[in-house]
Order: structure tokens, then C-alpha cells, then sequence
């Protein structure tokens, strides 16, 4: 929302006696600095953490130990930093929390011999979720969110649990999207929504691994060996049964015979997307945020489904012809599964 719809937002409740005035000079004290602000504040914030960064490396070497250290000041500096107000202090602790969180695992990867990845990636994953429960503004939130859910894919390299952390954190995100209305109003509604944008991103992202190219079908068969054949039918089955409960969810105030007809159409649906799944779960993400009425979100969405097409185009599982064929019929069958659904909505108005 911006300046000049807050202020018309606070007149209104002002002038039908729902907000105090003394409340009201309260909240347009505390409204954000504008985004140049912000922008030229975390430029100059980045820019004094990464001279401190190399002020210390340069004095006390490359050594894990003293980085461990200084990792731990820096958070610890962080955690009083995100607490002050202004344009400049709040992005100094971020820069300092997310260089801190950068030593602890790059560092902590020199204090083991053999597993290289597993040992940063639960320190990510812990430490992640530890300063995400720092009170702090939402681009922190959420940075400490994606860093978490990236450190807890990296603890696991099997294609089995890779496709079904992808469809769970699908899931978990489509869930808090579809319930918003639920938890907009909680003290922790800053954190809810930088857990659910963050499993948002990794959702999207992860239709990439779930697609069976060749590059991800050589993947699958390094990982698993003779088992990659079924294993690579389980992202899709996940994406179909995403997809079917966000429906399920959305058309529950619809009669019976419409909801049939919608869960027919997304099964015909998941048929054809079968070469593509990652397009059933942008579908149901994207009927969730909407749902949310989240406008950022549906624009990134829409942004990962352009790279996820971009990739599938790309990909040499199927031909050209093929590709085209089945998204042509996959957007042939959408519109119809709208003009399905909105009629009876139109009907009951």
C-alpha cells in the first residue's frame, strides 16, 4: 500500500470514529522510509559490514576458529541491531546477520574431512531458524526462512527424500496461503508469511528437479541406481495430489457436480502435464496466493513459471512438437475449467 492510500485508509477510520487521532499520528509516525531510503541505507549498511568482514579476515587470517568467532559477534551484534528503528540500523543488522550466518557455515565445513555438505547445512538450518525468531522486518524474515529450507535440501542427497521434502514444502505453502485469512491477524503473522514466501520460492525452484530431463534422469540414476524408474514418477504423483487438495479446498462452497467436474478436469490436467509436474505446482500455488490476495506473490509466481517453461523448452525429454501439443491442450483445458467453475458463481449472484 502506498503513502497516499495509507493516508486516505487513516482519514477514513478517523472520520468514522474507528481510530483515535492521537492513534492515527502514531501509525503515519511509524510508517516506512521510502524505497531510496531503504535502497541507499542497505548499500551503505553492506558496504561498513563487508569493511569490518575484511578488516578482520585481513588481521586474524583464514583460520575456522577465529571466523567461527567472529561469526557469533556478528550475530550477536545483529540481534541488537534489527531491534532499532530507522532506515540505516535495521539494514546494518541484516548485513551483519547474514555475514555472520555466512562464516558459521562456510567455516564450519573446514572442521570435518569427509560429508562436506551435511555438517554446513544443519548449521544453515539451525542457525537459520534461530535468528528468524529474532524480532526483525520482513526482508530479514524472510532471507532467514529461505536460508533454513535451502540448509535443510542440502542435508539430504537421495531422490526420494529430495522429491518428498519438494512436495511437502508445496504443500506447506499452499496450505498457508489458503489460510490466511486465519493468521493475518497473529503477532507471528510476520514470520507465518516469510515461511510460507520462502517455501513459496523453494517450491517453485524445485519443479526443476522434479522435471525428468535428461539431466535430471542422469541425477536420479546417480543417486538411486535401479530404483530411479518408479522415482521418477513420484514428484508428479506429489504435484497431482497438491493440486487436487487446493481444489478441493477452494470449491468446498460449490455443489457437488461442479467440484466432480474440476477434479476431473486437474486429473486430465495432470495427465498432460505429466513431462512438466513443476506446472501442477505453480498451478497450485498460484490459486493459493490469489486466493491470499497477495499481488507480490502471484507476480513472482508467474515469474518462476516463465523460467520453468523457459527450461522446459530447453529440456530434451520430449520433442518440440510434443511440448507444444500438450501445453496448447493444458491451456485449452484451464479456460474451460474456469468458464466451469465461474458460471455457477455467476449463477448464485
Amino acid at each position: 500500500m502506498n503513502r497516499s492510500w495509507q493516508q486516505a485508509l487513516l482519514d477514513e477510520l478517523q472520520q468514522r470514529r474507528i481510530l483515535e487521532q492521537d492513534e492515527g499520528m502514531r501509525l503515519q509516525a511509524g510508517q516506512a522510509a521510502p524505497w531510496y531510503m531503504t535502497a541507499l541505507s542497505g548499500f551503505a549498511a553492506w558496504f561498513a559490514a563487508l569493511m569490518l568482514l575484511a578488516a578482520w579476515v585481513m588481521s586474524l587470517g583464514s583460520g575456522p576458529l577465529p571466523n567461527l568467532f567472529a561469526g557469533v559477534l556478528l550475530l550477536l551484534t545483529a540481534i541488537g541491531l534489527l531491534r532499532g528503528s530507522g532506515a540505516f540500523v535495521p539494514q546494518l543488522g541484516l548485513a551483519f546477520s547474514m555475514l555472520g550466518q555466512a562464516l558459521l557455515v562456510f567455516f564450519s565445513a573446514e572442521l570435518q574431512q569427509t560429508d562436506f555438505l551435511r555438517l554446513p547445512a544443519l548449521v544453515a538450518l539451525l542457525v537459520a531458524i534461530g535468528m528468524l525468531l529474532v524480532p526483525a522486518g520482513s526482508g530479514h524474515r524472510f532471507v532467514c526462512a529461505l536460508a533454513a529450507m535451502l540448509g535443510l535440501v542440502l542435508l539430504f542427497d537421495s531422490y526420494f527424500l529430495l522429491s518428498i521434502q519438494a512436495v511437502v514444502l508445496a504443500a506447506l505453502a499452499v496450505w498457508l496461503w489458503l489460510r490466511r485469512a486465519h493468521w493475518a491477524h497473529l503477532p507471528q503473522a510476520g514470520m507465518i508469511r516469510a515461511v510460507a514466501g520462502a517455501a513459496t520460492l523453494v517450491a517453485v525452484a524445485s519443479g526443476i528437479i522434479g522435471q525428468p530431463s535428461m539431466g535430471g534422469l542422469r541425477w536420479i540414476l546417480a543417486l538411486e541406481g535401479d530404483n530411479a524408474g518408479w522415482l521418477a514418477w513420484l514428484y508428479p504423483l506429489g504435484a497431482t495430489l497438491v493440486l487436487l487438495a487446493t481444489l478441493v479446498w477452494l470449491t468446498s462452497a460449490l455443489q457437488w457436480p461442479v467440484r466432480l467436474g474440476a477434479l476431473a478436469g486437474a486429473l486430465v490436467l495432470a495427465a498432460l502435464s505429466s513431462p512438466a509436474p513443476g506446472l501442477l505446482i505453480a498451478a497450485a500455488l498460484w490459486l493459493a496466493v490469489f486466493h491470499a490476495c497477495d499481488r507480490l506473490w502471484s507476480v513472482l509466481v508467474g515469474v518462476g513459471v516463465a523460467f520453468y517453461l523457459s527450461d522446459l523448452y530447453y529440456s530434451l525429454h520430449i520433442t518440440l512438437l510434443v511440448k507444444s501439443i500438450l501445453l496448447v491442450a493444458s491451456g485449452l483445458l484451464l479456460l474451460a475449467l474456469r468458464q466451469w467453475l465461474v458460471m455457477p458463481l455467476r449463477r448464485a449472484e
